[in-house]
């Protein structure tokens, strides 16, 4: 079995390095494995993509969700994977961990890699209104949800969770933007004004925030979630429900489950894609298009 890891040295605000050497301990008690850091923002998926090619058994991204992102779109062409996914969750996030069931401890994690097994989950394809496309693990962001990725990128002395509950605090004080959307579920299409998209292969976003909560990544289908505008004190009073996914019952909040979503705005839309900035409101990206691929990649797996 050849094993090739790809560590993020960046993750979790550059803690991930500290972890390079027990890793490649931990491995080292299944056999022999093949690690190359990265460097640069895209480099994992050059890196995955060329661990196919040499046809390395399995590719295992460890880092964060960004990472995951990067190796998933490294490893899948077309729509569907020939490489097994390994992930050790060592990022501030680690999302696609928690929706896919994956021990969160490194040491574990690694145990789960060797000795585990596999199965297929879901992934979806994104292209915007200029033709670049990207595959989608977790979860895409558009509006509020987005902008509150953009602003967890200027804080820098907190770690972890607290990031992103720090950044929807500011984005509430700050976010003022409702798209008027025209928006197409498979053969339905509605029109309204909206705060925030989300739409959901997973069932968490942002390490704690269930926007999707009902989301699983072996059903075919994209889980979406859609919130009307409201004002500031409504969004407070909501935070603690998305934070346990309650807020699916609010008369503000519309939950819907389809195989294709397309989405046109009348404003420039930010956009996040598993915690990745696709797009902010200067790039002018104004329609999207969403697609389930089921079955598209194995995962190694603590029970298959």
């Amino acid at each position: 079995m050849r094993r090739k890891v790809i560590l993020n040295p960046w993750a979790n605000r550059g803690k991930a390095i500290e972890l390079k050497d027990s890793i490649l301990s931990w491995f080292s008690d299944y056999g022999e494995v093949d690690m190359s850091l990265t460097e640069s923002q895209g480099h994992a998926t050059r890196l995955a993509s060329d661990a196919a090619d040499e046809g390395f058994d399995v590719v295992v991204a460890a880092g964060g969700d960004g990472t995951v992102h990067e190796v998933i779109n490294g490893l899948v062409h077309g729509d569907r994977g020939q490489t097994t996914l390994g992930v050790v969750p060592i990022g501030s996030g680690n999302d696609f961990a928690f929706g896919s069931g994956l021990l969160t401890d490194p040491e574990s994690a690694i145990r789960t890699i060797c000795t585990g097994k596999t199965r297929t989950i879901d992934l979806a394809r994104m292209e915007d209104d200029r033709g670049r496309y990207v595959l989608v693990n977790n979860g895409i962001g558009i509006g509020f949800d987005a902008t509150v990725t953009i602003q967890s990128r200027t804080i820098t002395r907190i770690h972890g969770f607290p990031v992103y509950l720090l950044a929807v605090l500011q984005t509430i004080a700050l976010y003022f933007q409702t798209p008027r959307l025209r928006i197409r579920l498979d053969d339905d299409v509605i029109e309204q004004e909206s705060l925030l998209l989300a739409i959901g292969i997973g069932p968490r976003v942002g390490g704690g925030f269930f926007l999707t909560p009902d989301a699983k990544n072996r059903d075919g289908l994209l889980d979406s979630c859609t919130v009307n505008p409201v004002g500031r004190l409504t969004m407070l009073w909501m935070l603690p429900k998305v934070m346990r996914g309650t807020h699916v019952k609010s008369k503000h909040v519309t939950m819907r489950q389809n195989k294709y979503v397309d989405i046109s705005s009348n404003l420039p839309l930010p956009i996040h894609v598993d915690g990745e900035i696709f797009a902010y409101p200067a790039d002018n990206v104004r329609r999207l298009t969403v697609s389930c691929l089921p079955s598209a990649l194995e995962v190694i797996t603590p029970s298959g």
